[in-house]
């Protein structure tokens, strides 16, 4: 790890998830990219997940890679803000507990772009049913004009460049499951980008951004209200349902 300043920081927000988190820290271990540093977030687990998190860090060449911080918060958006003043990578990648790399190599080919200079660095990941069954790949590049009817980049795993969060903010902690959407609404269409075909993360479709759907869809509106009105807003919550709707019918949610 570049002992100044780490390429990458990886948040995670953490909640009584010993189960799975094992797995996470696991196929980080095994990236061939080590320039990161690892920021656990954590809302004062009881389950041993303290306990497995030192193991973790016993096990690291530089134990500084690894910073724990366990208190009482208000959710996943909370979590993540309390990690943005930790934070002293160049880029920052959110990833939730229960996800896992890939392979070796996944972090190493996402980091890559970075030498582009691009703000935000979208990639896909691949999605499965609880089951184990797989779905799809999925995640598209920025567009903004697209983003405002629905979130259509893969949120965990890409890279966005810290100095966005002291532009335009950190995100909204009142949001539940819709904060990350949120905040990408507030970013200009003219947004440098770069996107990457590549699948970063397994992620398993049982988190409540998959499960709870009606609340998804009510805070996308919240959110798409404030930025392109009540009219439009109401017009892509219709359209997402139908959406949602489709992917039922063939097996995809």
């Amino acid at each position: 790890m570049n002992a100044a300043r780490p390429t990458v920081s990886i948040l995670v927000a953490t909640w009584n998830c010993v189960g799975l988190l094992g797995a996470f820290l696991d196929s980080l271990a095994q990236q061939s990219w080590s320039d990161w540093e690892l920021l656990l977030l954590d809302n004062a687990s009881t389950d041993g997940t303290a306990a497995l998190v030192q193991r973790f860090r016993e096990r690291l060449v530089t134990p500084q890679q690894l910073i724990w911080s366990s208190e009482p918060d208000t959710g996943i958006y909370d979590a993540w803000n309390r990690g943005l003043r930790l934070a002293q990578g160049r880029y920052l990648s959110f990833i939730g507990a229960d996800d896992t790399f890939v392979d070796a190599h996944s972090l190493e080919r996402i980091v890559a772009l970075t030498a582009t200079g691009a703000d935000l660095i979208t990639a896909r990941n691949a999605y499965y049913a609880p089951d184990g069954r797989f779905l799809r790949h999925w995640g598209s590049g920025w567009t903004w004009r697209r983003m405002r009817q629905s979130m259509t980049i893969a949120h965990p795993g890409l890279l966005v460049r810290r100095e966005l969060f002291e532009r335009f903010g950190p995100f909204d902690a009142r949001f539940r499951i819709c904060g990350d959407y949120d905040w990408f609404l507030r970013m200009p269409a003219d947004l440098r980008s770069v996107h990457s075909s590549d699948s970063i993360l397994q992620v398993v479709q049982a988190g409540v951004s998959h499960t709870r759907i009606g609340q998804v869809y009510a805070e996308t509106f919240q959110a798409q209200r404030r930025v392109v009105g009540a009219p439009v807003a109401a017009a892509c919550w219709a359209l997402n349902w139908a959406k949602y709707g489709r992917r039922r019918l063939i097996g995809l949610a």
